[in-house]
């Protein structure tokens, strides 16, 4: 009787243990590491530098690309500036606005094109699709974890 009582109380164990929880419900959110504030100047340095080693560009690129991106850098800070925490947009303004952002990366591609050879340029937008895809997953991820709780 001790033993069937022992075996019995062994299994009810493993089968409580062997049931997860389901999804991911139970798991807390990390703290969201802030971003460090870089001047336009920094950004655009790192940035050459991470496009340096991920295109193998060579002393002429590198010089056009951080140019480049240092003047993306100094427009995305005036877009900073510009609007005010706790103010809400109106549908026109949202619409300038993203309609503003598409053109610059409109312009941003093009150049790209331009001082990128063929295989390199292939390259850069594989990459930024990639990284495009990542941020999309990562955005929906967020908010099904905040739709849970």
């Amino acid at each position: 009787m001790k033993n069937v009582f022992l075996i019995a109380s062994l299994l009810i164990c493993f089968a409580s243990f062997a049931q997860g929880p389901r999804g991911n419900n139970d798991r807390q959110p990390g703290p969201r590491m802030e971003r460090p504030d870089f001047t336009p100047m920094q950004f655009a340095e790192l940035h050459t530098k991470k496009l340096t080693l991920e295109l193998d560009l060579d002393e002429k690129q590198q010089a056009k690309v951080f140019d480049l991106e240092l003047n993306t850098a100094k427009n995305r800070e005036a877009l900073k500036s510009v609007k005010e925490p706790g103010e809400e947009m109106t549908d026109e303004e949202k619409f300038e606005r993203q309609s503003a952002r598409l053109d610059a990366q409109i312009e941003y591609k093009d150049a790209m094109k331009s001082i990128l050879s063929k295989d390199q340029f292939e390259k850069w937008e594989k990459s930024v699709q990639k990284k495009g895809g990542k941020r999309h997953q990562e955005a929906r991820r967020g908010k099904k974890h905040e739709k849970r709780q």
